[in-house]
């Protein structure tokens, strides 16, 4: 369990990880929450397709999963 703030309390885990930890998924036993990152900006469609698999395979709701645009200083 990770503590953030007392007293609330997450099961937080590793579920996918990558070589050289280039990506990596955290989620919860709940299957509730789960967030996909990575070192650069952008996963490629095929990896992220893979991942995506792997979620629904194990029990998310891929649906309700939500991309969120990332921004990087020029």
């Amino acid at each position: 369990a990770t503590q953030f703030i007392w007293p609330f309390k997450a099961a937080f885990r590793i579920i996918w990880l990558e070589t050289h930890h280039s990506v990596t998924v955290i989620g919860r036993q709940k299957r509730d929450y789960v967030w996909i990152m990575a070192r650069q900006p952008q996963v490629s469609e095929e990896k992220l397709g893979e991942i995506l698999t792997y979620l629904k395979r194990v029990g998310y709701d891929t649906a309700k999963i939500q991309r969120v645009p990332q921004r990087w200083p020029q």
